[in-house]
């Protein structure tokens, strides 16, 4: 340990060993206890598909297959594991989401089959609650079949987060159709008639929402993250596919099995149904929910088997059934016949009661929103980019307790880099390199290593010094070569550029050789070291620990203190570029990127919506107050997040991009609604009641199925998880909220009243 040229091994092991003098073979030595130390373990990076470490979630197939053979590396060093215990430090991420993605399916399950069965509750039909589950399962297929079709990279945003904030706008879109369609059944008219009149009225609303969903979504492309952007693409692909699906052939197949119930010769609304009626919702949810979760998180060919089974036994064979069953008699009084539409009457006049209350006292209502605003704004505002691995992974995880041993028993911190690229042969080079190492020891954000250095790996400038304190080194080189090397300063930079050429050609290709035929330097740690070739500009890296990472706090600090150094040594006029990279500053970049894309895809999506709405609706005035919601709605979110205490990272900036899209989904078909009731209606408060009673009930009903199943999330095992639930449940509320509360108020505000 005393030795410096082996002092680095104090590196190795924890800052709590201990020594103690001790005589053994009859010499005193200071004799070391160490509760823990580290095994690095180094791999041909060119075989694994190069690029560098990265350590963060979303990385792509090179990142995750990495991660595949540390842990297989663990699990060799593990060992029977009867003496010690052993941890990866950070070194499964993305493994480590998906497990607990898995651990947390669940409760993702659950959020599915909670949103279908509370979908069927809410249209009283066993066959509403059917052909939802199948077509989200079947939409979570096309979702994943489009998006490997254009190349997004799988992980943890296209395999989990999508599919799942997806079920809230499918359900949607369902909802509106067969309720719309329902209302036409209820004035009496067969299914075929009141499918065409309608369809045709919510067709419109529909459309919109669809395109103005994935406006919202597709302003995500301004991000400079590729997750960010995939998610964009993939979130706007599954508006597209859940409109097809659930919009459009889920209420043409309702409208089908309908006219089989009316051709039937039982009327299964009667309580003799009910138990049927009853097993078999929870039955198609359950199977349907299970085979979502397998296609999203577990096993494709499962899920899609399960999903199959479901559709032959679950909706084909009823469907043969009710053709086996039916008369020739078509039912031409549809008015008492409740079999495929019961009354919801109460509940109609309990949710246009409170809109019309909301609409008739406008003034009042749009006061106390603004206040309300105001304040969330400004807490909103606020909110910081935070990184914490414990908001994301499960504290008892192997990931989160390996991290908590290294800060515990271990010196020094995830690795910052410092990149470096331009003349590495110019002797001079070097200097500002060296004072550059040395202004990083007066950083606060930047530790030692025990052994006293503030650098670790190898780079360019310790491997020219190695070779220059190693007499042998040199001679061996100058030998094979015929180039003299010489250090007439001392400084152990060589004196030429032709010098520190040759060094770098001859120990990239042959390695570094002490005395005694003894290996120093194998040819790959060099090469991984510095890239070299003759007339190219050459590359480094120089490596330094950063404790505390896991507050990202501490990073951006670093960032901003360390900064001024890099500048200083870029301006070296041999060097090209100098620049700091690695993970925590590569998660610095990431967490500030999606606060920026939050700020820029809000502006973005509320003019592009906008400008849709003005060119559909005709009207500016109706244009402006349908988009209102979405601001209200984000404001309002991330007001309570800060209250809190929830903080801005990838997950809550996402979140924020669904709360824009279900935010003016519901705005649309509230103000169409309102639209087309004030046409048929003698004041605009007797169209609010109107629309209420009609479109008012579906958002209550598609925002209960999303609310409930959100909520069961958020009990989720894995904290990522369960914020995600918490915060979407609540989200949909707000946006409820604010369709039904406010936008009411404001319609009526910005029209005028209608002769007599």
């Amino acid at each position: 340990m005393s030795d410096p040229r082996v002092a680095s091994v104090k590196d190795l092991i924890s800052t709590q060993a201990s020594s103690t003098k001790k005589v053994v073979l009859g010499e005193e030595i200071d004799y070391w206890v160490s509760p823990a130390m580290v095994f690095h373990v180094i791999a041909d990076n060119s075989k694994l598909g190069g690029a560098g470490l990265e350590i963060s979630m979303g990385g792509g197939p090179d990142v995750i297959n990495k991660e595949h053979l540390n842990r297989s590396v663990g699990s060799v060093m593990s060992g029977s594991n009867q003496n010690y215990e052993i941890w990866g430090i950070a070194i499964d991420v993305n493994l480590e989401s998906l497990d607990e993605g898995k651990t947390a399916g669940i409760f993702i399950m659950f959020t599915a089959i909670a949103a279908v069965l509370v979908v069927g509750f809410s249209l009283g039909s066993y066959w509403a609650t059917a052909i939802t589950g199948v077509g989200i399962a079947i939409l979570m297929v096309w979702l994943k079949g489009f998006s490997a079709l254009i190349g997004l990279k799988s992980g943890l945003v296209i395999d989990l987060v999508v599919p799942i904030g997806m079920i809230s706008l499918g359900v949607d879109f369902v909802v509106h159709a067969v309720r719309r369609y329902r209302e036409e059944l209820l004035q009496g008219n067969n299914p075929k008639i009141s499918f065409t009149l309608g369809y045709a009225s919510v067709l419109g609303a529909l459309l919109l929402a669809m395109a103005s969903d994935s406006i919202a979504f597709l302003s995500n492309l301004s991000s400079n993250i590729e997750a960010v952007i995939h998610f964009g693409c993939a979130a706007a692909i599954a508006v597209i596919c859940s409109f097809w699906i659930l919009g459009v052939a889920a209420p043409l197949l309702t409208m089908k099995v309908d006219q089989l119930i009316t051709q039937s010769r039982y009327d299964f609304q009667t309580r003799r149904w009910l138990a049927y009626r009853i097993l078999g919702s929870i039955l198609v949810a359950s199977v349907s929910g299970t085979a979502i979760i397998m296609m999203v998180a577990v096993s494709k060919p499962i899920g899609l088997s399960l999903l199959g089974g479901c559709i032959l036994l679950l909706i084909l064979l009823p469907i043969f059934i009710l053709w086996r069953s039916a008369s020739n008699v078509v039912f031409k009084d549809m008015e008492n016949r409740g079999t495929i539409a019961p009354h919801q009457e109460r509940f109609a006049q309990i949710v246009a009661k409170i809109v019309t209350y909301s609409a008739a006292n406008s003034v009042k209502v749009i006061f106390l929103t603004a206040l309300i605003t105001a304040y969330a704004v400004y807490s909103g505002l606020q909110l910081t980019p935070f990184f914490d691995v414990k908001d994301f992974f499960d504290s008892e995880s192997d990931f989160v307790v390996g991290l908590d041993k290294f800060d515990e028993f271990i010196a020094g911190g995830e690795p910052g880099v410092t990149f470096v690229k331009g003349d590495l042969t110019d002797p001079t080079v070097y200097d500002d390199i060296i004072i550059y190492i040395e202004s990083l020891r007066g950083i606060d954000s930047v530790g030692e290593t025990p052994s006293g250095d503030v650098t670790f790996g190898l780079n360019a400038l310790n491997v020219l010094t190695t070779i220059m304190h190693n007499p042998f080194s040199v001679a061996s080189i100058e030998e094979a070569t015929g180039i003299t090397i010489t250090d007439s300063n001392l400084n152990g930079i060589p004196d030429t550029k032709q010098q520190i050429a040759t060094i770098f050609e001859y120990s990239r290709l042959k390695g570094v050789w002490g005395d005694g035929q003894n290996l120093i330097l194998r040819p790959d740690q060099v090469q991984g070291a510095v890239y070299f070739r003759r007339n190219e500009e050459a590359l480094t890296t120089i490596q330094f620990q950063m404790p505390g990472t896991r507050d990202q706090a501490v990073v951006a600090a670093a960032l901003k203190e360390i900064t001024p150094a890099v500048l200083k040594l870029e301006n070296h006029p041999s060097l090209s570029k100098v620049g700091l990279t690695g993970s925590p500053f590569q998660r610095e970049v990431q967490l500030s990127e999606s606060t920026r894309t939050l700020y820029t895809s809000l502006p973005i999506a509320i003019v592009a919506a906008t400008i849709l709405l003005l060119i559909t609706m005709r009207s500016f005035r109706y244009a402006i107050v349908t988009v209102i919601p979405i601001g209200l709605v984000v404001a309002w979110l991330y007001g309570v997040m800060y209250v809190f205490g929830f903080s801005l990272n990838f997950v809550t900036a996402m979140i924020g991009a669904i709360s824009i899209g279900v935010g003016i989904d519901y705005s649309i078909h509230m103000t169409i609604r309102f639209r087309e009731e004030l046409n048929r209606n003698e004041s605009k408060i007797l169209a609010v009641q109107k629309a209420a009673g009609g479109t008012g009930v579906a958002l209550v009903a598609s925002a209960a199925s999303s609310i409930v199943g959100f909520a069961i999330m958020g009990f989720a095992p894995m904290p990522m998880f369960a914020s995600y639930g918490q915060l979407t449940s609540l989200m949909i509320f707000f946006a409820l909220i604010s369709s039904l509360v406010v936008l009411p108020a404001l319609l009526t505000l910005v029209t005028p009243e209608l002769e007599k």
